[in-house]
Formats: structure tokens, C-alpha cells, sequence
């Protein structure tokens, strides 16, 4: 057995042991987004696609995770070279803390891994016009309509919804304030989420300040982290999805 089959076996052997994935459920990736092994879905994969924009702002055991209504994708960086995408059942935060462990363990055997390993040629990915985007209960399969939305955000998806240059389009990302959804406050947050991320902590700790996407990164990037406002947007939509923030509305113009 080769050292790649032999590591990808252990790796595999100790995600089913605590349940994290069953026979299935596991992709390695490099940093640019290149699949080196994968046994999920196509589907699943061109979903971790469209966070791609968002990989190199991640450090070593910060996370975005893909909140659905049955399960959960967590992507999580494991070491310098390279990602982890678990497609999982168990409990956001539990399966969290089980992935740092495996991540102290095997930091070294990912990168040998990402040396050695072949890149898997990637999926044809869907053509997705940014004029008019993909609602997010399709892009997310997430039970966002039980979530409690202010009037003014629904107005402001609306918005999203019309003919938008690209431009324009980014303009509006950059532009959106996102709040915690009550009971959750900036003191109390960091213990309720789940949220590893230290960007993301701290960015939560900052959402009542009205601060825009844009803002938010000019803030992470000012205390340290090498963020882009993609990942700022892309963060605070998987937590969105997780019912842990909410759109309030946006800067005008």
C-alpha cells in the first residue's frame, strides 16, 4: 500500500470512528481549489467551488461550513498546502473539535500528501449568470424560510433579484450589514456559534457596529488577517444559513 493510500485509509478510519462520515464523505484539496481526492457527490463539489474565492483567506483550522437542513460540508484548512471538506451529519461544533484534533495529528501528512498526490481533474461546473443569482435555498439547500428576516432585508433580496451589472452586483455585496439574530449578542456569541475562525470571531464581535462587508474587511485586515471581502460576504452567508446573523440592510450610496 502506498504512503497516500495508507494515510487517506487512517484519515478516513478515524472520521468514521467518531462519526463524522460514514462510507463516504471526504475531499482533500490544494489551496487553489484542485481536487487531490474526493468521494463526494458532483454536486457537493461544485458547491465547495463557489467558495473557492474564499480558501486563501483561510489559516490553518479556520473553517467555512455549508449549513443544511439534514447535514452539514465543513472546509477547513488542515495544513500550509492544503484543505479538508467533510460532508458530515454530526453536530457543526462537535465535529469541529474532532477535526482539530486529526489537524494537530496529521499537520505534517497533508502536506507530504499534497506533494504527492495527483490532481483529480475538476467537475464541469455550472454556468451561473452574476446578473440574476442562484436564490440561496437552492445554493445552500438550507430551511432559510424559517428563519426570522426583518422587512428591510426582504426588500433588499428583492434588489439582489433585478438586472444587476456585475459591477453593481459586487457593489452590493461590499455594501450589506449583517446583525446577530437575538438571543445571540457579541458577548455571548463566541461561546454559542460554533465559530472557530479567530476572523470570524472577532468579526462577530463587531456586528453591532453597523459595519459594512467592505468595512469588515478593512477592519480584519487593519487587526492582522489576510482576508478579502469575498471571504467576509461568503463567512457571514454560511453563518446566515446557520441562523446566526441576518441581513439588516445595506450603506447608501
Amino acid at each position: 500500500m502506498s504512503g497516500d493510500a495508507e494515510f487517506l485509509d487512517k484519515l478516513k478510519s478515524e472520521l468514521r470512528s467518531f462519526g463524522a462520515i460514514t462510507d463516504r464523505g471526504l475531499a482533500l484539496l490544494t489551496m487553489k481549489g484542485e481536487m487531490l481526492y474526493s468521494d463526494l457527490t458532483k454536486d457537493v463539489e461544485q458547491k465547495l467551488m463557489m467558495f473557492k474565492p474564499s480558501f486563501p483567506g483561510l489559516t490553518v483550522g479556520s473553517n467555512i461550513t455549508l449549513a443544511a437542513e439534514n447535514e452539514s460540508v465543513i472546509v477547513i484548512r488542515a495544513s500550509q498546502q492544503m484543505l479538508m471538506a467533510v460532508q458530515t451529519q454530526q453536530r457543526v461544533g462537535l465535529t469541529l473539535v474532532m477535526l482539530s484534533g486529526l489537524i494537530k495529528r496529521y499537520g505534517s501528512k497533508f502536506d507530504e500528501f499534497a506533494q504527492t498526490a495527483t490532481i483529480v481533474p475538476p467537475a464541469e461546473m455550472p454556468k451561473v449568470k452574476i446578473e440574476k443569482p442562484i436564490p440561496r435555498a437552492e445554493v445552500m439547500k438550507a430551511p432559510i424560510e424559517k428563519m426570522v428576516v426583518k422587512e428591510k432585508a426582504v426588500e433588499e433580496a428583492k434588489e439582489v433579484e433585478a438586472e444587476l451589472t456585475e459591477e453593481e452586483f459586487e457593489a452590493y455585496q461590499k455594501s450589506l450589514i449583517y446583525e446577530l439574530i437575538p438571543p445571540l449578542t457579541p458577548e455571548n456569541v463566541l461561546n454559542k456559534s460554533g465559530v472557530w475562525s479567530r476572523a470570524a470571531r472577532l468579526m462577530l464581535r463587531n456586528l453591532d457596529q453597523d459595519l459594512t462587508v467592505a468595512e469588515l474587511q478593512e477592519g480584519l485586515k487593519n487587526a492582522g488577517f489576510d482576508v478579502t471581502w469575498q471571504w467576509v460576504y461568503e463567512t457571514l452567508r454560511a453563518l446566515e444559513t446557520r441562523g446566526i446573523v441576518r441581513i439588516k440592510g445595506k450603506r447608501k450610496a
